[in-house]
């Protein structure tokens, strides 16, 4: 049995709408170009923002040489012998998210447009997204539209820290002892931050924990991706010349950004599929370059040489791929006409053919992420990138089974082989889902304790990963928990006021439920 919060919804909802918007205003996202641990100075800023939280509550906190915060919340009496449980969040928010000083508050949303006032091409209302539809009668908080500040994990860390707020101003909630775990580099999958903490955590006995890290309301995963990464190498030739007359084209392809759990359900848009489809079959232009925006990865900048007369037929082939996507934000920009050519090589034509190879059927159905749901896996060409002497192509892969994995990775493998292209792949994470199916326990205490808060957990697989390999390694079993809210590393992210409070509620039974 469990007993619920005296504090109010209100109060708990101002409590963690403080919490969270103190949050999004440091800017902690991770940088896989860096060699330290954490790799940006913007997570020990955080953690030790966090650990001074926890000292105003009056709980202790320690933190490692890699940032990792342990903040200790003793148990209530007489539950000194209940299971220990960690708790945690990882402070990184992915590349691309930017600090914001202040969250937009829209008062009892009616599930309308959502106005955001950076980017009014932006179409986001109930209809159109059914997820929002759990919004609707809420305050909504969100950003301006233009860039993401960091609801993946920052959410989770702000319910943690209602949560640890609620416990401390009422003792009558019974609890074994928690440990709240803020955690680094999860975003760019950087095991060895944690592999210390790994085995402190279960040098102290901890029995289970959850990461609060979830995407939808109430949500409870037991299963994730397995996941792997390629990567094509392109070195550029000689651009042959043509007797045709010609004119350089600089164009801006802005795609639908979204992460990929939610790629079909929000209408990603990636423009290097934009790319690829609109040039399909086309004699009159010839790809002079294509530089995925390094913020967000869904948007690129790319250079043509069009034939005299034909450029109204060439945006037009844009235009068209981009087609009802453009409710979603998706846009074809000219940006220069007639400039000097200040490199010609064949790289973005070579780039070209491998994503027109890499979309022709026989390969792995689903193919593409924008087509993938459920359990269901994809590959994703999500970004090309300048070098000295022509452009690398990264590929997300991700599967729920083992060898569907190995063949979306043989299937870019080949493709680049075929062109005479190097590539190299390697394995990210695994599913935790057979470890945990040893540990019923987790998500029935989860969802008991959502029935015992009046709502409806559902359990699902996570369309990601939650960077837990390290903890099950040392036989810490660890599921992961919905936060609640919507477009998650986009710039339309979203959640909201009540939100926040209906799963700090449920974390209260939550743990609870544990020590009963």
């Amino acid at each position: 049995m469990s007993t619920a919060p005296t504090t109010p919804l209100a109060t708990l909802a101002a409590w963690g709408t403080e919490a969270l918007e103190a949050l999004v205003a440091i800017d902690s996202s991770s940088n896989e170009h860096s060699a330290t641990i954490p790799s940006s100075e913007g997570q020990r800023v955080l953690s030790r923002a966090l650990a001074e939280r926890a000292r105003a509550l009056g709980f202790t906190s320690e933190s490692d040489a890699h940032a990792n915060l342990i903040v200790r919340i003793p148990p209530s009496p007489g539950r000194e012998g209940a299971p220990k449980v960690a708790l945690m969040a990882h402070m990184d928010t992915s590349h691309g998210t930017s600090a914001l000083p202040r969250l937009t508050v829209e008062e009892r949303w009616s599930g309308g447009r959502v106005p955001y006032a950076a980017n009014p091409r932006l179409h986001v209302d109930a209809e159109t997204y059914p997820l929002l539809r759990a919004f609707v009668g809420d305050d909504l908080l969100h950003g301006p539209g233009d860039f993401p500040f960091g609801l993946d994990d920052k959410l989770g860390i702000a319910e943690m820290l209602t949560l640890a707020r609620l416990l401390s101003a009422e003792p009558g909630l019974s609890h074994g002892e928690l440990l709240l775990v803020f955690r680094p580099d999860e975003e760019i999958g950087r095991m060895e931050a944690v592999q210390g903490l790994a085995k402190e955590l279960a040098g102290r006995g901890v029995a289970f924990g959850y990461t609060i890290d979830g995407l939808e309301p109430f949500e409870v995963n037991v299963e994730n991706f397995d996941a792997a990464k390629a990567r094509v190498t392109i070195a550029g030739r000689p651009l042959a010349s043509s007797p045709r007359p010609r004119h350089a084209l600089r164009l801006a392809l802005t795609g639908v950004n979204t992460h990929g759990a939610t790629a079909k359900s929000e209408g990603y848009l990636n423009a290097t599929i934009v790319f690829a489809r609109a040039l399909a079959e086309r004699s009159d232009v010839v790809p002079l370059s294509f530089v995925t925006d390094p913020l967000l990865e869904a948007n690129a900048v790319v250079e043509l040489l069009v034939d005299d007369g034909a450029e109204g037929a060439v945006l037009a082939a844009f235009e068209r791929v981009i087609g009802a996507a453009a409710r979603r934000g998706a846009e074809l920009r000219v940006l220069a006409r007639d400039f000097d050519v200040q490199r010609a090589d064949d790289a973005a034509c070579q780039l070209l053919a491998l994503l027109q190879s890499f979309l022709l059927p026989g390969g792995p159905t689903p193919l593409l992420a924008e087509d993938s749901d459920g359990r269901q896996g994809y590959t994703n060409p999500h970004r090309a990138l300048r070098t000295d002497v022509g452009l690398t192509v990264d590929f997300r892969l991700r599967d729920f089974d083992e060898a569907a994995l190995a063949a979306r990775t043989r299937h870019v493998e080949q493709l680049a082989h075929g062109l005479g292209l190097a590539v190299e792949s390697a394995r990210q994470y695994v599913n935790m889902g057979p470890v945990l199916a040893r540990f019923p326990d987790l998500p029935r205490f989860a969802e008991e304790a959502a029935r015992a808060a009046g709502v409806d957990a559902h359990r699902r697989p996570i369309r990601g990963g939650t960077g837990v390999d390290p903890f099950l390694a040392v036989g810490v079993p660890i599921a992961n928990l919905g936060t609640g809210y919507f477009a998650p590393e986009s710039e339309k992210e979203l959640t909201s006021k009540q939100n926040i409070a209906r799963h700090v509620v449920w974390l209260a039974h939550l743990v609870q439920r544990i020590a009963g």
